[in-house]
């Protein structure tokens, strides 16, 4: 009876992951054709435009959306004490797509995306587990080693966004947790991570370089703005 208790519970919770998947999925990449597309090939009609989450079928997967979807799920399932978190659909996207775009692995893309998104998130999931957070790999551990290398490069901007009030977690957590992969179109986003996971070192310390790097390049104008204006250039 126990068992039965507990597998309704994980059952009822996945089903809730699901959901949330859904909903982030039909909101990925929305600027790309590819992701609904019919995964066979034989239709270019966009059928992942204007879904709505509930059209989402993991168990016989017709568009590129719905593969998404159901590795998404399938790592939850396999990582519950993770489970999913909004913003993992954009981690996996880049993945999916250029194995799927690859006529020499486009066969096994899902299963290709599934391992290496897998990788990917067992250096970056403590971002994503709130818990973690004050961790060195975690989301504000993160954060700080972002704010420690800004005041190393450039201390007046990094003295003047701590005079505003301008936190670097109101800016940074999208860059950190996404890799910037919502900062940049796909043809970029690929070709930076080629870089940055090609890296060893974690939590990739090009990253937080590139972030540093974004602020310092609008620095003037960072400097000239008040707290609003801040804010919304930085984000």
């Amino acid at each position: 009876a126990a068992g039965g208790s507990d597998g309704g519970r994980s059952d009822k919770e996945l089903d809730a992951v699901l959901t949330q998947i859904s909903k982030d999925v039909v909101r990925t990449r929305i600027e790309l054709a590819f992701f609904g597309r019919s995964v066979d090939g034989t239709s270019e009609s966009l059928c992942g435009i204007g879904r709505e989450p509930e059209s989402i079928d993991v168990v016989n997967p017709s568009c590129h959306l719905d593969v998404l979807a159901r590795v998404l799920l399938v790592y939850a399932w396999l990582n519950r004490g993770v489970l999913y978190v909004q913003g993992m659909n954009e981690l996996c996207a880049p993945l999916y797509f250029a194995f799927a775009q690859d006529p020499l692995s486009s066969a096994s893309a899902e299963a290709d995306t599934f391992f290496c998104f897998s990788h990917m998130m067992a250096t970056m999931r403590d971002a994503f587990v709130k818990s973690l957070d004050d961790s060195d790999n975690g989301m504000l551990g993160r954060i700080e080693q972002y704010s420690v290398l800004l005041r190393e490069k450039d201390v007046q901007v990094w003295g003047y966004l701590q005079k505003l009030q301008v936190k670097p977690v109101f800016y940074t957590v999208r860059w950190l947790t996404l890799m910037l992969a919502q900062e940049l179109n796909m043809p970029d986003t690929l070709r930076l991570w080629d870089s940055l996971l090609s890296d060893f070192a974690r939590p990739h310390p090009l990253l937080l370089y590139l972030c540093v790097a974004m602020v310092m390049r609008v620095r003037e104008a960072i400097l000239a703005f008040d707290f609003s204006d801040s804010m919304e250039l930085l984000q």
